[in-house]
Parts: structure tokens; C-alpha cells; sequence
């Protein structure tokens, strides 16, 4: 026991910090593998909604292109730095950033729409028809990658406390939550991945209205009210804009 206490005595500060070093970094791996289990697929699609946002922002040539990427990638940086892998509760901080950052890409959506809007209707603003069309169709198909992760986010507290079974109320009525469970037609263990919530996002933007999952909360009604609000806007009024400049039925607009 001597021998092994002053073994444990001759460990020098240099060694002592190196263990230390490495438990950290240790920590640090188990925490980003727990991120990317769980959100490594948001991650992902967050970055597509980034590029998206800048490539409208590109098109309808306001403020620096490469300011808001920034800070949506400071804000995906701070969400893994705050996550806690041990899932036992949702972590507060790294949630709080997420809303922050779902709230902020859906602000910039609705900026980037009403623009769009005064440059299709304002005859002083030239905009080539091509330039419309895919400014609006990158709106749609940010908006729609927007509020599948703002769904996914939200839903009962969100991702980890539904997987360990903290959720008190869905935000989400999904079918097979309501499957009687006699009829074998889904797993008992049943929960909605990420997928699910693009298959609602995606319903919604396109028939301006929910289908076959219903919004449960206040929140929840909010977001999808606001998604089908915006795709109308897009279908109703930017598309339509878009055939009319094409045929030159808009004076002061651009075909080329």
C-alpha cells in the first residue's frame, strides 16, 4: 500500500495535467457522438437552410451576404458546445439556442418573402424572371426544411425528451399515436424521427393546411400557420408574378 501511495505522490503536475487534458477531450468526443446521434441529420439540414437563405439574400442583393451564415454557424456551434450527451433531461441551454436559432431562420424567411414581394410589385425594381423563380422556389424549399426542424424541435419538449419518455403532451398528433394497438399496424415503442417531421412540414406547404398530423398547442398552430401562410404567398402570388413577367404582363419588369 506504501509502495502504491508514493507512487500515486511521484505523479509530476505535467503528468497530472495530461490525464486531465485527456479526460476532456475524452468528454468532448462523447458529447459531439451523442450531438450527431440525435441531431447530427438537423445539423445537416440546417446547413442547407443557411445556404439557401444566403443564396436569396444573393439574389435580392440585401445586406452582407455573409453575415447571417455567421451567426447561424456561431449558433450551431454554441448548440453542440451546450448539448449534453447523458440525455437525462433536455438540456435547457442547448435548447434555448435551438429556438433561438429556428425563430431567427424563420424571421429571416418572412424578410426575405416581403422583399421578394416589393420586387415584384414595385415597377422601379428591375428583376429578371429567371432571378424570381428561383429566388421563390428557394424560399419554398427553405420553408419547408425550416419548419420540419422547427416541428421536430418544439414537439413534446423535444427530441431527447421523447426518447427518454419525458414528454407530458405532444405538441403533434401523429396516426400512429392513435393506432389501436390490437391491430399490430405500428411498433409499441413507436416515436416520430426527423423524417416524420419533414413528411408534415412538407403536407403542409403543400396543401396550405394540416393532413394527417394535427397541431395539438398554441405553438404548434402558430408555426404551421405560419408555414402555410408564407407557401401561399408563394404559390398564389410569386408564381403567378413569375408567368406574368415571362409573358412581359407586368410593365417595368424584367423578362430576361
Amino acid at each position: 500500500m506504501s509502495k502504491q501511495i508514493s507512487a500515486s505522490e511521484q505523479t509530476t503536475p505535467g503528468e497530472q495535467a495530461a490525464a486531465s487534458n485527456q479526460t476532456t477531450a475524452s468528454n468532448q468526443t462523447s458529447k459531439t457522438k451523442g450531438y450527431l446521434k440525435i441531431r447530427g441529420t438537423v445539423f445537416l439540414v440546417s446547413v442547407v437552410i443557411v445556404i439557401g437563405q444566403a443564396e436569396v439574400m444573393h439574389i435580392l442583393r440585401w445586406g452582407p451576404v455573409w453575415l447571417l451564415p455567421a451567426v447561424y454557424i456561431l449558433m450551431l456551434v454554441l448548440s453542440v458546445v451546450f448539448y449534453d450527451p447523458e440525455h437525462a433531461r433536455p438540456n435547457h441551454a442547448g435548447r434555448t439556442v435551438a429556438k433561438a436559432l429556428i425563430f431567427l431562420m424563420i424571421a429571416i424567411n418572412v424578410l426575405n418573402m416581403s422583399l421578394l414581394l416589393r420586387r415584384v410589385f414595385m415597377a422601379s425594381l428591375h428583376i429578371a424572371a429567371l432571378d424570381l423563380v428561383l429566388a421563390g422556389s428557394a424560399i419554398w424549399v427553405v420553408t419547408w426544411l425550416t419548419f420540419a426542424f422547427s416541428f421536430w424541435e418544439i414537439d413534446g419538449g423535444g427530441p431527447e425528451a421523447r426518447l427518454t419518455k419525458k414528454v407530458d403532451y405532444p405538441d403533434f398528433l401523429f396516426p400512429q399515436q392513435q393506432a389501436d394497438a390490437k391491430l399490430h399496424v405500428v411498433a409499441p415503442d413507436w416515436h416520430p424521427g426527423f423524417g416524420d417531421y419533414l413528411y408534415v412540414s412538407l403536407t403542409n406547404a403543400i396543401a396550405v393546411s394540416p393532413t394527417d398530423t394535427m397541431p395539438m398547442t398554441p405553438l404548434a398552430k402558430f408555426l404551421m400557420g405560419i408555414e402555410s401562410f408564407v407557401c401561399y404567398v408563394i404559390f398564389g402570388v410569386l408564381v403567378a408574378s413569375a408567368v406574368n413577367i415571362a409573358t412581359g404582363a407586368l410593365p417595368g419588369i424584367s423578362a430576361r
